[in-house]
């Protein structure tokens, strides 16, 4: 008979003491991702503001000229993309069915090609609930207000956090000192300044690719005269945040809405997209990230799913740095083992 396995009281304590915190953090998820996004809004500019301290202009100065530059500078995009934004996604919820409808012949080819491979798959029907879907996601966007004001709130808060941290020099550094005991200091400070130089790089370099790739699909797809150009270059430009499934996401809409004016030019649209895409592989992130994150591509998917499943949307875009800042004290760890 085996002895009865005896668990001790001080055992029993760390593991409920563990549980509550692991809810507690669960409950205040948004409390945390506000301040996780505000940690990389200040990894990217902290190392500017640094610069320009050494030139003798005040922190405050140079955080309020970097947050001038920069809404002014959305201010500016809004100005002259937003009207016509708008514009083109109310067509696209109007027009999308008929669109559709137009390319009813050359579904209903690819469909009998399908029935004499023995594949049969009703090709309309499901062309036509994803029509169905996009029309009533691009509903909801104007619709739900409430939602829009409450994200905008939130990101005012993200940004206004960001400022406070930029402004006190050392601010998160000051924070460590505060918290933690003294054995464990001088490690934290040093894991936080390189998690930050790996979360601010992500970012730069993050953005800097997306706006390449959104002027290039939109230079493609204004040459070929596809509808919606702005419209589809955004979301690819957008979907280029999320490694490996986002130019994937961005590929489909693009291709689609070029059928509407001939195969030939959906084909031709592919073609480039993925062109853009191999530009973008092998020329841009090794050029503009080289190595910000460095995590492997097996890692970066179940990141994402792990993301998505537990936060949304959110979730798969702050996916990537939390795995790059996690991946740096795991191969402390490793290190310390050898």
């Amino acid at each position: 008979m085996k002895d009865p396995i005896e668990i001790s009281t001080s055992t029993l304590l760390k593991t409920t003491a563990i549980i509550l915190i692991v809810w507690l953090l669960f409950l205040i998820k948004e409390v945390l991702v506000i301040l996780f996004i505000s940690i990389i809004i200040v990894s990217a500019l902290e190392p500017l503001v640094n610069n320009l301290e050494l030139k003798k202009v005040p922190r405050v100065v140079s955080a309020v000229l970097i947050y001038l530059i920069f809404f002014s500078f959305v201010l500016f995009c809004f100005y002259l993309i937003i009207p016509v934004l708008i514009f083109e996604l109310k067509q696209l919820g109007e027009n999308l069915p008929d669109y559709f409808g137009n390319i009813n012949g050359f579904l209903i080819d690819l469909n009998n090609m399908a029935l004499n491979a023995n594949f049969q798959i009703d090709l309309e029907t499901l062309i036509g609930n994803i029509s169905e879907k996009i029309t009533e996601i691009i509903s909801q966007l104007f619709s739900n207000s409430f939602g829009f004001l409450a994200n905008l709130f939130k990101g005012l808060i993200v940004f206004a956090l960001a400022f406070y941290m930029i402004v006190k020099k050392d601010g998160i550094r000051g924070f460590l000192e505060f918290v933690l005991p003294d054995q464990h200091k001088a490690y934290a400070i040093d894991l936080t300044r390189r998690i930050q130089n790996k979360m601010g790089g992500w970012l730069i370099g993050q953005l800097s690719i997306a706006f390449l790739i959104f002027a290039l699909e939109f230079l493609v797809l204004s040459l070929l005269g596809v509808p919606y150009a702005l419209l589809i270059a955004m979301v690819g430009g957008f979907f280029e945040i999320i490694p490996y499934i986002g130019p994937f996401i961005a590929f489909i809409p693009a291709v689609l809405i070029a059928l509407t004016i001939s195969p030939w030019t959906a084909v031709l649209v592919g073609i480039l997209y993925i062109v853009i895409q191999q530009i973008e592989h092998h020329i841009l992130t090794p050029l503009i990230m080289k190595k910000a994150v460095g995590l492997d591509p097996v890692v970066i998917i179940a990141a994402l799913i792990t993301g998505a499943s537990l936060l949304g949307v959110i979730g798969m875009l702050i996916a990537i740095p939390f795995a790059t800042a996690l991946s740096v004290f795991v191969k402390d760890l490793q290190k310390k083992k050898t």
